[in-house]
């Protein structure tokens, strides 16, 4: 089932850029400049979901909410602009009072992890998945990775790849993690799930390393599965059917669930990276760690949260903990990856702090295993901008 989307925006090449996010999240996008577009199409109100500027040339965003609510339109919508936090809310409390369906708001420049949020508010209100579809999906092997580029910033080379899972339901269309991942979690079901994404991942690095493409491949690895007792004989039965080598392989532990939960498995986690795997912890500083904690586990790499990396070309704040957890790695001798980066200037800032791998839409957004093969081939010029940076340093 195609959900459908209209922006509303008077800068053509936001409007492009939203609307390539959310046809990746399973949505028709319809394009409109202002108001006086859509008095000509007024059909097109009739939507799913509405994103608009708070300003619009003329018009405020009390005169956009109002137009809207006189024409009683049904759709979630999602308030953007650039003005300072508390107006928007304000804004968005207002029309919710009005009876509108406000979803939120959303800033310029944007979080993209924030619009994924946004829209999984949208589809939890409107039509929730059910624990028979996820044990549909789990069942037919509706589930399928998609790989991110890992760029080595000292050399501009391609490092590595993330798979994330998408379930590409039969109704709904591409469906993404943060709609159905709380699911399996609640229903014990995030087992299964995740034993059938890193299968999948380790076939997938089995076939590039017999085709001679040798990179390392992160998967996402749920805690619950530390409290499983043939975790380590389950790993070592995949490298070995597939003919992966374990060292070729980052397991990725979040940190928001709480860096207590992973000390009990202290002694799993060491049997784990004994065997050759790498161990990172994901979306570092928004969760519970200690640091004498985390000093005390096994982890070979940290993941700065893209909330820092995404804000690090405009806000101070977050420039100084992106380099405050860059340097905290390197005293521990842990590799760093930057990921979220959206900009060059995200780019060029994490190169100076010394991270030493980046991730993000500025080189690549996740993609099916064929578009990764040919972006491997030839990488766009945000990856060779770093190729000719690290050729100017050398000389």
């Amino acid at each position: 089932m195609t959900r459908h989307a209209l922006i509303i925006d008077d800068d053509p090449d936001f409007r492009e850029l939203i609307s390539g996010l959310l046809s990746a999240h399973g949505f028709d996008c319809t394009q409109s400049e202002g108001l006086q577009d859509i008095a000509c199409n007024p059909a097109c109100l009739e939507t799913d979901l509405i994103l608009v500027d708070y300003e619009l040339g003329d018009f405020t965003g009390d005169d956009v909410l109002g137009y809207l609510r006189e024409r009683n339109v049904e759709a979630g919508i999602i308030l953007m602009s650039a003005c300072h936090n508390d107006d928007m809310q304000a804004m968005v409390a207002r029309g919710k009072r009005s009876g509108l369906e406000m979803l939120g708001q959303l800033g310029k420049p944007f979080d993209i992890m924030h619009l994924a949020s946004l829209l999984a508010e949208l589809d939890k209100q409107r039509n929730p998945l059910s624990l028979d579809e996820l044990d549909d999906a789990l069942t037919e092997r509706q589930l399928h990775l998609v790989y991110q580029p890992k760029i080595d910033l000292a050399s501009g080379r391609l490092s590595g790849a993330e798979a994330l899972v998408r379930w590409q339901h039969p109704l709904r269309g591409m469906v993404m993690p943060n709609q159905f991942i709380a699911l399996a979690e609640r229903s014990n079901r995030i087992e299964a799930l995740t034993w059938q994404v890193i299968e999948h991942g380790f076939r997938q690095q089995g076939q590039w390393q017999s085709q001679g493409l040798h990179l390392d491949l992160a998967l996402n690895l749920s805690p619950q599965l530390l409290r499983t007792r043939d975790i380590l004989k389950t790993l070592d039965a995949l490298a070995s059917q597939h003919h992966v080598d374990p060292h070729s392989i980052t397991l990725e532990l979040t940190e928001s669930c709480g860096i207590d939960c992973l000390t009990y498995a202290r002694h799993l986690l060491n049997a784990i990276r004994d065997r050759g795997y790498r161990l990172a912890l994901d979306d570092f500083g928004t969760g519970f760690s200690s640091m004498m904690q985390l000093y005390n586990l096994p982890f070979d790499e940290l993941k700065i949260d893209q909330c820092f990396v995404g804000r690090s070309d405009s806000h101070p704040e977050a420039r100084a903990i992106t380099r405050t957890i860059v340097e905290l790695g390197q005293r521990l001798n842990l590799a760093v990856v930057g990921e979220g980066i959206e900009t060059a200037e995200q780019r060029d800032y994490l190169c100076d702090t010394r991270c030493n791998i980046g991730q993000g839409y500025l080189f690549a957004r996740p993609m099916p295993v064929s578009d990764f093969n040919a972006w491997s081939r030839c990488p766009p010029s945000a990856v060779n901008a770093l190729s000719q940076r690290h050729v100017s340093a050398v000389h």
